[in-house]
């Protein structure tokens, strides 16, 4: 098979080794080929090969590879983790704001997405209503949590950007966690800007894709911003079991 045999010639040649070798552990390697992720796996033969020609043959060359492409699998689950609580959080604390500022009567209504002065939200939420086909009802009984479950994590930077009064105090203000004082995204465009670089990571990872960016620089940004939404991952990771290798926190909890 053609996908096949181009697949083990690129895996060989980042291993550095002749697709012929008898070293132990190749012909597993290349059952490997038929299930696991292409482009970790390829990046970790490449790893493999750079380790090996630094130190030396190794004895089983599927036990190398495959350690390494664990280790990256690991991180691809852990970002996929951290991503997805920042988002939960994100449509939670959004909800409550939009609800706040723009509902006709905050303490009695929640309808800022019917009943509302600010005419570029209405006109954004029955755009995103309209594409995802709910039907005509929908915004009679709906609340806030339901129609941001609607909104992917570009429409919520959307409404961040024309909005911006009522985030800023959450992202630019100052703020402090146990005595320790956060970083703060001092203008709306670094705000964004971080924004985009976290949301395009996400569909690259959502959609099993490798990052392209250091996950040690996304989790840093998704833990201060978490922090700035009052959010503590220390609990969460110690509710979810065995999850929280592959990110190490800066702040103390």
């Amino acid at each position: 098979m053609h996908l096949k045999t181009q697949t083990y010639k690129k895996l060989c040649e980042n291993l550095g080794f002749d697709e012929n070798s008898n070293l132990e552990g190749f012909k597993k390697l290349e059952k490997s080929i038929f299930l696991l992720h292409n482009e970790y796996l390829l990046g970790s033969a490449k790893e493999a090969g750079i380790f090996i020609k630094n130190h030396g043959n190794i004895k089983n060359i599927f036990d190398l590879v495959i350690n390494i492409y664990n280790k990256r699998i690991r991180t691809h689950h852990a970002l996929f983790l951290i991503i997805h609580i920042f988002e939960t959080a994100l449509r939670s604390k959004m909800a409550f704001i939009l609800s706040q500022n723009y509902s006709s009567n905050p303490d009695l209504k929640d309808d800022w997405f019917v009943n509302c002065s600010n005419l570029w939200l209405i006109q954004k939420v029955n755009r995103i209503v309209k594409i995802n086909k709910q039907n005509e009802d929908f915004l009679k009984t709906a609340n806030s949590f339901e129609v941001l479950d609607l909104f992917t994590l570009g429409d919520l930077e959307n409404v961040i950007d024309n909005n911006w009064a009522i985030f800023q105090p959450i992202f630019a203000g100052e703020k402090q966690y146990k005595n320790q004082i956060l970083p703060s995204f001092g203008t709306k465009a670094h705000l964004l800007s971080t924004f985009s670089r976290i949301r395009k990571e996400r569909n690259n990872i959502f959609h099993n894709r490798p990052p392209k960016g250091k996950a040690k620089s996304i989790i840093k940004n998704i833990e201060i911003l978490l922090l700035r939404l009052d959010f503590n991952l220390k609990d969460a990771f110690n509710g979810i079991s065995n999850l929280e290798y592959g990110i190490n926190l800066k702040y103390e909890y």
